[in-house]
């Protein structure tokens, strides 16, 4: 029985070695896995850094790129304007020779007009004094045949 007894005790250490050997193994395993864990985290920023200056550079790029499109658009309406600019100024300018033409031509005919009027009123007032004069002379050859 004793030796039973020795057993059991012998056992029961070799279980507490074993116990203690297998919690030093997962211990040095968890730190293992830890270490492990940390530097995939590391490769992880490492690659999530480069991946952002990646993004950031080609936001750059597309940024610029916008700008260059937008300073051609705007370059493009400036030209454009200028053009409808330059069109309208030619039509105005075509629009005032016309005008100033048919100014000219209407001031001309108010002016045939003015002479003929002139004219007309030229031969009603001698008309008029042709009549009076007549009028004039019938009241003298009247008055001379009264005296006589």
């Amino acid at each position: 029985m004793e030796e039973v007894k020795r057993e059991i005790a012998a056992t029961s250490d070799e279980q507490e070695y074993r116990q203690a050997g297998q919690m030093f193994f997962l211990g040095s395993w968890v730190q293992g896995e830890i270490r492990d864990l940390r530097a995939e985290m590391r490769e992880l920023r490492k690659e999530l850094s480069s991946t952002e200056d990646g993004l950031r550079q080609e936001i750059k790029a597309v940024e610029e790129s916008l700008r260059k499109e937008i300073k051609a658009v705007e370059e493009g309406l400036r030209k454009e304007i200028k053009t409808v600019e330059e069109g309208l100024r030619k039509e105005i300018k075509t629009v005032e020779e016309g005008l100033r033409k048919e100014m000219i031509t209407f001031e001309s005919n108010l002016r045939q007009e003015i002479n003929s009027l002139r004219q007309e009123i030229k031969g009603f007032f001698w008309a008029t004094v042709g009549i009076a004069l007549a009028a004039l002379a019938v009241s003298i050859s009247v008055a001379i045949k009264i005296w006589q």
